[in-house]
């Protein structure tokens, strides 16, 4: 072999063995996966601004974890009785008030959760925490929002109100709405309601009493937030018991009406019940149900939630100017918290009494 022909055969030899090295030690990158088909979350929700949440909540999470949210909406009660039934789709994630998640719990449908996963709790206010740790259902769901109970009534109309006992003012008569006892707000009003005259958080007959002498002067019972805003909006309601969450969706009606709808925490104090987030046992995506759990309690999301007038935030970190609806400062100043397994043993009888007492439910 010539000389030269032995150089180069020795250069590209030598050339092969230190390539071969060097991509063993240093490999090429691997290419990036081609996004998968994005999973289904299945969101068992009131679906009340719900227009609002997909925009603050929603999308940005489907974005986020490539996820499509599905939405199953309904009444509690409605949503509560399918997770019974075991009902298709079953949600990933479930949105109760604490009682009616009290009760899934207590059947043994909701994953008893692992807060190690859900970081954002720690920024929970402390009297809301205080007030789970109360109770077993903190096991098994984490608050998303507060609802306390207060009185709408038109004040260009009226005398301003101060007292649950307003409500039967004779100026009222004719244009009172009421929520149903199926709803968020009927337990809690016949609670408060047992208080104001007399009764306690167990000993609602004299709640039950007060109830029935205004059934001449009730325009209806609403069963939905939505019917609260027509009666105020068709001027056939002057005064209503609500919750919190309901002066955001009450601020288009009122502007039209010039501001004269005003509200207030009764001097009877703050009752209030905590919404709820859980996992049903047999989610599917059960990481995934955890991230949005998380992400909804994150502090941005809480903010904006708040501004747009959706719903009272939980996070502290979250903060709302004072004077501000969605400022639960005042919340503290009387809280009544009625622990959910006393409503839980006893919504079923109430809801009886009720049917019999007052004609519907």
């Amino acid at each position: 072999m010539q000389p030269k022909l032995a150089i180069i055969l020795a250069i590209i030899i030598v050339i092969i063995i230190v390539g071969a090295a060097a991509a063993m030690l240093y490999p090429k990158p691997t290419p990036t996966p081609t996004p998968t088909t994005p999973r289904t979350l299945v969101i068992s929700h009131w679906g009340f601004a719900w227009d609002k949440i997909k925009e603050i909540v929603i999308e940005p999470f489907e974005k986020k974890y490539n996820v499509k949210v599905e939405l199953v909406s309904g009444r509690t009660a409605e949503r509560y009785a399918k997770l019974v039934e075991g009902a298709e789709p079953l949600p990933d994630v479930i949105f109760l008030p604490d009682y009616y998640m009290y009760r899934a719990a207590e059947k043994g449908l909701l994953e008893e959760l692992d807060l190690s996963k859900i970081p954002n709790y720690e920024k929970l206010y402390n009297f809301i925490k205080n007030a789970l740790a109360q109770t077993e259902v903190g096991k098994y769901g984490v608050p998303h929002t507060i609802q306390d109970v207060l009185i709408f009534y038109r004040s260009d109309l009226h005398a301003p109100v101060t007292s649950v006992k307003d409500i039967w003012r004779e100026d009222f008569r004719g244009y009172i709405v009421l929520p149903d006892i199926t709803t968020t707000t009927g337990p809690l009003f016949l609670v408060l309601t047992s208080i104001a005259y007399g009764g306690s958080v167990e000993n609602v007959e004299p709640g039950f009493d007060a109830l029935e002498e205004l059934k001449g002067g009730i325009v209806t019972f609403y069963l939905r937030s939505a019917d609260l805003m027509s009666l105020f909006e068709r001027e056939e309601a002057h005064i209503a018991p609500g919750l919190r969450y309901q002066i955001g969706a009450l601020q288009g009606v009122n502007k039209t009406l010039g501001g004269v709808i005003k509200y207030v925490i009764p001097e009877e104090g703050s009752i209030f019940t905590l919404n709820l987030m859980a996992i049903p046992k047999g989610a599917k995506n059960k990481d995934l149900a955890y991230e949005l759990i998380n992400f909804w309690l994150s502090t941005e999301v809480q903010k904006k939630l708040a501004e747009a007038g959706v719903d009272a935030p939980v996070n502290a970190e979250a903060e709302i100017p004072p004077g501000h609806y969605y400022n639960i400062e005042p919340v503290t100043r009387k809280p009544i918290y009625i622990k959910p397994e006393i409503l839980a043993a006893h919504l079923e009888e109430w809801i009886d009494e009720w049917k019999t007492r007052m004609g519907t439910g």
